[in-house]
């Protein structure tokens, strides 16, 4: 996995009051900590973050930081472990990058990715995700964006486990071998509703919605 650089620099206002101010100004207060390393607060600007993040498949993304500030900079690899949003806006609101090593393994969750074309498609049959994605350990560098479930073989009523999975050398699955990925079963028809008699003119229609039972005359 290639690294992206990425500049941030050091804060000198903090509190809500310079939170606040940072994200008038289009940048997202941050924060830079590792096991090795004390923790720096820090910024980046929204809109270098936004590109770097449109353009990568995956979530798992090796940063090359270059940290600015009080007259000096400092190069650090890191991954973005938590990005927040405003709950109404969605705007990007904090991020916390996490310093790795390149020579020590680290344990990521990674998304799955269907390949292929079962044969059940052609039977009436229909291709099930139960699984999304997966917990690995392997080194920084060797990351994928994805791990391939391919489902060419798989016949109305195969499933595909974890321990079915063919996975680069270096790479360690953590989740339970047991674990269903995905099933192949039949296309169920769609029911169609009952007809409902509408109620007499003059009568109270009941409607009954989570639980609670009210009358249209209530509202």
């Amino acid at each position: 996995m290639e690294q992206v650089a990425l500049e941030v620099f050091i804060r000198d206002r903090f509190g809500k009051g310079g939170a606040r101010y940072l994200r008038r100004s289009e940048k997202i207060p941050a924060i830079f900590y590792g096991p090795e390393s004390a923790p720096i607060p820090i910024y980046v600007p929204k809109l270098n973050l936004e590109k770097i993040l449109k353009k990568q498949a995956s979530e798992n993304v090796l940063y090359q930081l270059t940290i600015k500030g009080d007259n000096r900079e400092n190069v650090k690899t890191a991954m973005l472990k938590e990005l927040q949003k405003h709950p109404v806006t969605r705007a990007y609101s904090h991020a916390d990058f996490l310093e790795v090593s390149l020579t020590k393994e680290i344990d990521v969750t990674v998304g799955l990715r269907i390949i292929g074309k079962s044969p059940a498609l052609e039977k009436g049959g229909i291709v099930q995700e139960i699984s999304r994605e997966l917990e690995i350990r392997c080194l920084p560098t060797s990351i994928p964006a994805y791990i391939d479930v391919d489902v060419s073989s798989l016949e109305i009523g195969d499933s595909l486990h974890v321990r079915d999975l063919q996975v680069p050398d270096g790479i360690r699955i953590l989740s339970e071998p047991q674990l269903t990925l995905v099933t192949v079963a039949h296309a169920m028809m769609e029911e169609k509703p009952e007809a409902v008699e509408a109620p007499a003119e003059g009568e109270v229609e009941v409607v009954a919605k989570k639980g609670k039972l009210k009358t249209e005359e209530e509202g």
